[in-house]
């Protein structure tokens, strides 16, 4: 079986051992059964009636003040996913993109470009994609930019944590507590409604003068501050992948049209997003092991993405594959919603840099860092260019 330690450092040598000989096995440092195949995995994710998000005892509930968006079911999850998916379609994410995000990256890119050298997980990626989808929500980007990334990052610690250190929850939960920058703006917005995210949040499909409750609302945006910083993360790991293929790098800065597909392949090859939490309602028979009932599982989105049953040569990077899905974002009645979203930022992020430091390269000795694996981050990302 493998260690926390194992998965945290590089998990994918241990899911495909475990595709091959083990796809369902128990991890007693995490208390959870980890599954691993394609199929089994799909199966955790769309099967909602064996299968379930409602997790009592997870920490996101304690950290967020109430139950997220991801952990709801029923007319809970209905409701509240209804109020706001319409802002993250499309069309919408496009037109967002276009009109404040590029901006915000652009501004962010011409700052960094006279250094010549900066950390762009830490100094772009994360920054950029924290104000945009910021002004999205409705918040002050110059204030709750901030608070966002900073919330962004404490829960990947609560979410790779497993009570290793007990504390930690406490601690976080305590620091999320301290919302002044998401309160006031949810209080005025109660009384004078926009067309933002948080503001369809509250008012959406109710009835006039009757906006949903605080524990409907304050613990979905702070558990969206990891969707706030996603974009950043997936925008890092593509650069990350195309620096380890020089050649596809050199094809998308003669074609940026090939942009796209990069994104798309390093969300199926190293996407941020590696496992997805369920709960088994019943007592359930998975990959050959019988699971009891309110076990805890650990869907391996980022394993059944290297899946050799479904994909070839699946540990290779490579925008040119011919098959074009993954489980980057879940699937079923819990698919991500701000998906287009996140990809489109990620996409818009990498078009900006490329166009201000074309020669955009790792700086001299650098060492790739990734690391994590329910939430897998890539690490500082030191980088040189001209000026």
């Amino acid at each position: 079986m493998p260690t926390l330690s194992e998965l945290e450092a590089d998990p994918y040598p241990a899911y495909a051992r475990l595709r091959a000989d083990e796809p369902v096995t128990w991890v007693p440092e995490a208390r959870q059964w980890l599954v691993t195949g394609w199929q089994d995995v799909h199966t955790v994710l769309t099967d909602v009636e064996r299968f379930t998000t409602d997790q009592p005892g997870s920490p996101m509930i304690g950290v967020c003040g109430g139950t997220p968006l991801l952990m709801r079911e029923g007319e809970p999850h209905r409701d509240v996913r209804e109020a706001v998916h319409h802002d993250f379609a499309p069309h919408r994410a496009d037109d967002f993109v276009d009109t404040i995000a590029r901006p915000i990256a652009e501004k962010a890119a011409d700052q960094l470009a006279p250094s010549a050298h900066a950390d762009l997980a830490a100094h772009y990626f994360e920054p950029v994609a924290a104000t945009a989808v910021t002004t999205l929500l409705g918040l002050d980007p110059d204030e709750g930019a901030d608070t966002l990334r900073h919330w962004g990052n404490l829960l990947t610690d609560v979410a790779n944590n497993f009570g290793r250190d007990p504390a930690l929850d406490g601690t976080v939960a305590a620091e999320l507590a301290q919302d002044t920058a998401v309160t006031a703006v949810v209080e005025r917005l109660r009384a004078e409604p926009d067309g933002s995210v948080i503001s369809h949040l509250l008012h959406a499909n109710r009835p006039r003068g009757l906006p949903r409750p605080d524990p409907d609302v304050l613990p979905v945006l702070k558990h969206l501050a990891l969707s706030a910083i996603e974009p950043g993360w997936l925008a890092g790991w593509t650069l990350a992948a195309l620096w380890s293929t020089p050649g596809h790098l050199t094809e998308v800065r003669a074609d940026r049209a090939l942009l796209g597909a990069a994104v798309h392949e390093a969300l199926r090859w190293s996407g941020p997003v590696g496992v997805l939490g369920r709960r088994t309602t019943r007592a359930v028979t998975l990959g050959g092991r019988q699971l009891p009932a309110n076990s805890v599982i650990a869907a391996a989105i980022a394993s059944a993405n290297r899946d050799e049953a479904v994909f070839t040569d699946p540990d290779r990077f490579n925008p040119h594959r011919d098959l074009r899905t993954h489980l980057g974002f879940g699937t079923g009645p819990h698919r991500c919603p701000a998906a287009p979203l996140v990809t489109a930022l990620a996409h818009t992020a990498l078009d900006v840099l490329l166009d201000r430091m074309p020669d955009v390269r790792p700086a001299p000795g650098r060492q790739a860092a990734p690391h994590g694996w329910k939430l897998r981050l890539p690490g500082p990302l030191d980088a040189v260019w001209e000026v």
